[in-house]
């Protein structure tokens, strides 16, 4: 069979061509490519390689140099309790083994009320902001009400009661007319550094001015609650010298016009707002003859009249 010899035969010279086609490409690239190195300026690309590689290097360690201190500090600012927030919490208080006298034994609660915001997110004005932030600085256990003063002041307390009002709009609760004022209790003493917004029912706060009563008959829900019993009465204080010291005729005046330079730090809200809380533990007794001493050594004034908040600033 000649003719299949023949065939096999081609086939057999085009196999063996195929290898050497391309090995003849393969040399034809490689000589392609030693003639292109041969012709670079190595004096000039090698300084911009190792320039850019630096360069990209040095980029990659300051990146993860500046993210690695921001996760810190956002860890060091966790584990120190500083979250920056702003919030809403309603106080309760529950009779004690069914008493509903005035000077019965009642439990203090306190309940977040709406959700809680960063100072970033509540107050678009960066002025505003690092002003709230000074005037919390400037609260003490003794003093816990933000000391707002002035037009700026009343802008700061206005937006955040403008917040609560705005998330309680179209509550289904019937509406009562609430206490309303900012809070930052002492960083050095409580858990969790923020601004708080209180709100009580006026008949409940005024009886924490009597710190006799606040000592025999108020019981709470946690052990470490104690410290707030010391803000209400705080509060409760500053409320009523509030009272004494700003006539009425300062709430006729109209804020586009005067210059709020004196205005009320415990405002009056109408809010619906859930007034039948239970409580989630057993009433606790705190033992405040091993308390006092301690708010003693703050200066915390007891059974007193609350001086004016320390001065904005």
């Amino acid at each position: 069979m000649p003719g299949l010899r023949c065939a096999n035969l081609s086939r057999q010279a085009v196999g063996c061509s195929l290898p050497l086609v391309s090995v003849f490409a393969w040399m034809g690239w490689m000589e392609a490519l030693l003639e292109w190195l041969s012709e670079m300026e190595w004096r000039r690309v090698f300084p911009e390689l190792v320039g850019k590689a630096a360069g990209v290097l040095l980029g990659i360690a300051i990146s993860w140099w500046v993210l690695f201190r921001k996760r810190l500090k956002y860890l060091d600012r966790l584990r120190r309790g500083d979250s920056d927030e702003l919030l809403f919490q309603a106080h309760y208080l529950l009779p004690v083994d069914g008493d509903q006298g005035p000077d019965g034994t009642v439990q203090l609660l306190f309940r977040n009320v709406a959700p809680r915001r960063t100072i970033d997110d509540a107050y678009d004005n960066p002025s505003a902001r690092e002003t709230l932030r000074q005037l919390a600085r400037a609260t003490t256990l003794n003093a816990p009400i933000v000391p707002t003063e002035g037009r700026v002041g009343f802008e700061i307390l206005n937006d955040a009661a403008s917040i609560l009002t705005g998330w309680l709009a179209t509550s289904s609760m019937p509406r009562k007319v609430w206490l309303f004022c900012m809070t930052c209790e002492d960083r050095n003493v409580v858990r969790k550094e923020c601004i708080r917004c209180f709100l009580f029912q006026e008949d409940e706060l005024l009886r924490f001015a009597d710190w006799n009563w606040c000592r025999k008959h108020v019981r709470v829900e946690r052990p470490w609650h104690w410290l707030r019993v010391v803000t209400l009465h705080r509060i409760a204080c500053y409320h009523q010298d509030e009272q004494i010291a700003l006539p009425v005729a300062l709430d006729r005046s109209i804020p586009f016009v005067d210059d709020q330079r004196q205005h009320r730090r415990v405002m009056r809200l109408a809010l619906g707002i859930c007034d039948s809380e239970v409580a989630t533990s057993e009433p606790c007794e705190v033992d405040w003859d091993d308390k006092e001493p301690v708010l003693v050594q703050r200066g915390v004034l007891m059974s007193s009249p609350t001086p004016s908040s320390p001065p904005a600033g």
